[in-house]
């Protein structure tokens, strides 16, 4: 059991470890070759996307559990569905494939109450994602949620089903767009970014003496970006922060509200991820104590005092797969990511291991078990801490980023890609040379303030359990720190920043 001042090792400076498809034109007498060197050109060109088929929500065959109604402005066609008040009061499309594969859906809906109204989409029968709907200001305010799903050839049922007593949104309409590209194609092979100017950085107050800010977790809700951190002070002893923003370029100017104000308590909590929990219409805060995996929720994420007492994951403490394999490392880093059945909690050990407990969605956060080893390297630097794992907008593929300390003792991160959240996980960018994101394939604007690309989290497409991104959007909020700084590790001087992808294929 690890005492609750994490990882008291020197600065990572001292942890330094060794060593065209070209169109042709056929013309009479151009011949047998020609024409076979058109026919394969033509066979090998990708099939163009379908134009969007829009389904109106109050022309049949489609079904509201409710009423159509005209009384607010902006809708499309002749009305919308108004769905009753009540779980499972949905709306339903029937849309036709031309042949089964991958398709983008846009879901049109305005929510003029001040909180989300969560609803799984279902198609064919199956859930594949639970979407949270969050306010759109207005009920005349419409707008769009997009998500990428498997469709049969044929004729499919697409039904948008609440998963609250709140019911849905008002649902205008459902666009659908076949023909999309190949599950997880938008992802490169190597990745090329810019990074901002410090965007975040310590602010004290009369009882906080803070010397960094680090570890961020952020989600974008009702027209903010919401940003919890880790901070430490000038003793070395951590505690966590919130702030909102509307846009980045407000980012340093916004109120820093420190959570052990709040029902979080006291003492020693740090690395926090930030999510809403759709089934259960809540916001989940994970974060670590020292000596087990935490949580708290509220129901309104932008009202710090809101948040509940701290619970834990692990009832029994460390599992002994952990105790295990540990050594000298340190129990960090915890992650939760959820698909239609599960919801994963993954760790790190600062010893070469990550570990990933499961539980069903309708047990969650209870009865986390089955813990196992879900990836291991001998040297402990290149698998050491702070796990990402999202699920990409375009598939059921899955992305992977863990945090690495590289030859020259600076950090990085390296990436993977699975078909699931259990894996198997392939290499994707996941070498110093060839890094997910690293000094070498980062640029500044003028001087780089860091040489460190470290603990931080992709800007997500959603905010719900199922971790969402979209890999033509990629934008990753981090921490770096003066390359120059040589203090003791509880005392090195982290900043935020913003990194965004320069060489997407999209």
């Amino acid at each position: 059991m690890r005492l609750l001042a994490r990882r008291t090792r020197g600065s990572t400076s001292r942890l330094h470890r060794g060593p065209s498809t070209r169109s042709r034109s056929l013309t009479a007498g151009a011949g047998l070759f020609g024409l076979l060197a058109g026919l394969l050109v033509a066979l090998s060109a990708p099939p163009a996307n379908a134009a969007p088929t829009r389904y109106e929500a109050e022309t049949s065959p489609a079904v509201c559990t409710g009423s159509i109604d005209t009384n607010w402005s902006g809708y499309s066609g002749s009305g919308f569905c108004n769905g009753d008040n009540a779980t499972g009061a949905h709306a339903q499309f029937t849309v036709n494939a031309p042949a089964a594969g991958t398709a983008t859906l846009g879901i049109r809906f305005s929510n003029g109450a001040t909180t989300a109204r969560p609803a799984s989409v279902i198609v064919n029968g199956q859930t594949v994602q639970t979407l949270s709907f969050e306010g759109s200001g207005a009920w005349s305010t419409w707008t769009t949620k997009t998500l990428t799903v498997q469709l049969s050839a044929g004729s499919n049922t697409i039904r948008v089903s609440p998963t609250s007593a709140t019911g849905l949104p008002n649902i205008d309409h459902l666009d659908v767009e076949t023909g999309g590209s190949a599950p997880g194609n938008a992802l490169p092979t190597s990745f090329q970014w810019s990074s901002s100017a410090q965007l975040i950085g310590p602010k004290s107050d009369a009882t906080h003496s803070i010397r960094a800010v680090k570890d961020p977790s952020v989600v974008y809700h009702n027209g903010r970006y919401h940003v919890f951190a880790t901070t430490t002070n000038n003793n070395g002893a951590y505690s966590m922060v919130y702030l909102n923003f509307t846009d980045w370029s407000q980012a340093n100017n916004a109120q820093h509200r420190y959570l052990d104000q709040t029902a979080i308590g006291s003492g020693y909590k740090a690395a926090p991820q930030i999510f809403f929990f759709a089934p259960q219409n809540l916001w989940y805060l994970v974060f670590q104590t020292g000596d087990n995996a935490a949580y708290s929720t509220t129901s309104d994420i932008s009202n710090p005092q809101s948040w509940s007492a701290p619970r834990y994951f692990y009832s029994g403490g460390m599992p002994q797969i952990i105790r295990d394999n540990i050594g000298d490392g340190y129990w960090v880093d915890f992650w939760t990511i959820c698909d239609s059945a599960k919801c994963y909690l993954f760790s790190s050990d600062d010893n070469g291991h990550l570990y990933r407990s499961e539980t069903t969605l309708a047990n969650f956060p209870n009865g986390f078990t089955n813990t196992v080893i879900a990836m291991q390297d001998s040297n402990k630097y290149r698998l050491f801490e702070a796990a990402n794992i999202y699920r990409l907008s375009d598939s059921n593929t899955y992305l992977m980023m863990v945090e690495a300390i590289g030859g020259d003792g600076k950090r990085y991160f390296r990436s993977w890609t699975a078909p699931a959240i259990t894996g198997p996980w392939q290499p994707l960018a996941d070498t110093e040379a060839n890094p997910f994101a690293r000094a070498n394939n980062v640029t500044f604007n003028g001087t780089a303030w860091t040489r460190d690309i470290s603990h931080g989290e992709l800007i997500r497409s959603g905010t719900d359990q199922t971790l969402t991104i979209s890999p033509c959007d990629l934008r990753f909020l981090y921490q770096g720190m003066d390359p120059n700084a040589t203090d003791p590790y509880n005392l090195l001087p982290w900043r935020l920043g913003l990194l965004t992808q320069t060489n997407s294929p999209c």
